[in-house]
């Protein structure tokens, strides 16, 4: 060990700034800014973007559902679906096999809002892929996916060991 080290601590500036979890903290921010610059006349949120996505391709879809397609907790998602309701872009409608449920709809101005978003979001993700290319783009995406993924594997493998 070097000089200064006890139990590989990372003690340096340098060395916690590259850390992943700032990296990824910092790539949140950026991505945030960058499609807050984008969408900023429209008063929308990536979140309420997701959001509004995922109700408008999956028309019904229940609100709980929403929450982990989004990965957003009961009450972000409740927060956010109520947002939306208020600004007229969706409509909840109760769930007719389950009165507990709510089942989520995109209104007509909904979609006319996803559409101008989703033209500012596209500007936002082509900033992305310019500064990354092509090639960096689709591989940062790949890690993307494999790092969101390590805690449902690892559960995944945990489950078929408890039932071996």
């Amino acid at each position: 060990m070097g000089k200064g080290r006890y139990f590989n601590v990372i003690y340096t500036a340098d060395e916690m700034a590259n850390t992943h979890g700032i990296l990824l903290r910092r790539c949140q921010q950026v991505a945030l800014a960058l499609f807050t610059e984008e969408a900023t006349k429209f008063d929308f949120s990536p979140t309420q973007y997701s959001a509004l996505s995922f109700i408008h391709n999956e028309p019904g879809i229940q609100q709980n559902a929403l929450g982990e397609r989004i990965a957003l907790d009961r009450s972000s998602v409740t927060k956010c679906v109520e947002g939306l309701e208020r600004r007229g872009l969706i409509r909840r409608e109760v769930d007719k096999k389950d009165k507990r449920a709510r089942r989520l709809f995109v209104t007509p101005k909904g979609k006319a809002m996803l559409e101008n978003v989703s033209e500012a979001a596209t500007r936002a993700r082509q900033r992305i892929k310019q500064a990354l290319g092509d090639a960096g783009f689709a591989s940062f995406l790949e890690s993307l996916k494999a790092f969101s993924g390590i805690l449902r594997d690892e559960k995944r493998s945990q489950s078929e060991t408890d039932r071996s």
